[in-house]
Parts: structure tokens; C-alpha cells; sequence
């Protein structure tokens, strides 16, 4: 048992705390983004499904996007099977299966036909910063619109930065064939 791994000290909230630190070291896009409103600064984190707040904060996150599977939706849409047809009408013998996609989320989100309050974009931005960095940001002038503008723009750098990257799909960058002996 001498040359087993013993578990260090640490936490998921250190983790998560290092793994900020360390964005910000090295001036990664995935460091948090300092807001000025009306004089008062706050340190937005990316974007919540980046994966970088610290464990409460998740866990309140994806329990809002739980409950947001259980709002209101637009009626679900039926397709029926579908018989695949040749060229001249007759029947392929393929065949689509009938299926049913879920109707569309109303938007505003409502529940029971009432509108959720916060809204939740609010809840969100309240999630990611926290309560009291929310009600500073609020009592600044700002809002949740605010914290969103920062994660579009992180999401563009993201995007672009994807798109720059060989080794990402779907970028400009063309890649030499394999040949067939040795992609086998």
C-alpha cells in the first residue's frame, strides 16, 4: 500500500480558485473581466458554462438549468413516419421513423402561464458574481445586461480563436490526406 497516491488536501473550491489564477497568469480568455460602472469595479467570471465558478455557485447553476426544463413550451411537433420514394414514385424501403420534437420554451419563461421572476438572465449574472457582487453592481448603475455584454464578447474571442486553430474543427487550415496504407 506504500505506492498508492495518498489524496492531498484540496478542496473543488481551491481548484476552482487555482484555475482562475492561473487564467489570469497567462492572460487566458477564460480569466475573469473587470467591469467599470459608475466607478465601481467588479470581476466578472466567464461565462458559467465554461465551467470555471466555484462549486456553490455550480451547483446553483445547474439547478437553474434544471428547473428551466420544467417551464412552459410551444406545443410539441409530430412527424409521421416517412416512406423514402425513387425517382420514378416507387418505394426505396427506407423509412424515417415517425418522431416528436419538443415544443420550444416560451419565452419570456413563464411556468403555470406566470412569467418566472428574476428573469433569468438575471439569475444567471446573479449566480456567476454572487449575491453581494450583483447588488454592488446594481447599486453602480449596472445590471445583468452588462455581465452578458462581457460573456458575448468572450464567446466572439473564443470563436475566433477556434477558427485561428488547425487542430479545431472546421478552421481555414487544410489538412494533407492520409494515405489509405496508413490510416488503416
Amino acid at each position: 500500500m506504500a505506492n498508492r497516491p495518498r489524496n492531498l488536501p484540496s478542496t473543488s473550491r481551491d481548484a476552482a480558485r487555482q484555475a482562475r489564477e492561473q487564467a489570469e497568469a497567462y492572460e487566458s480568455m477564460l480569466k475573469n473581466t473587470d467591469l467599470d460602472i459608475g466607478g465601481v469595479t467588479i470581476s466578472v467570471p466567464p461565462h458559467p458554462d465554461l465551467g470555471m465558478l466555484d462549486d456553490d455557485a455550480m451547483e446553483l447553476y445547474e439547478d437553474l438549468l434544471v428547473e428551466v426544463k420544467t417551464y412552459d413550451r410551444d406545443p410539441d411537433i409530430d412527424f409521421p413516419e416517412q416512406r423514402l420514394l425513387d425517382g420514378d414514385g416507387n418505394e426505396t424501403g427506407m423509412v424515417i421513423p415517425a418522431r416528436t420534437e419538443r415544443g420550444e420554451i416560451i419565452r419570456p419563461y413563464e411556468k403555470g402561464g406566470v412569467r418566472v421572476r428574476p428573469a433569468y438572465s438575471i439569475r444567471v449574472a446573479t449566480i456567476a458574481l454572487g449575491e453581494e457582487q450583483y447588488a454592488k453592481l446594481r447599486a453602480a448603475g449596472g445590471g445583468a445586461a452588462d455581465v452578458w455584454r462581457v460573456w458575448g464578447t468572450q464567446g466572439l474571442e473564443i470563436r475566433k480563436r477556434q477558427e485561428r486553430d488547425p487542430k479545431s474543427a472546421g478552421s481555414g487550415v487544410d489538412l494533407e490526406a492520409v494515405s489509405s496504407a496508413d490510416s488503416e
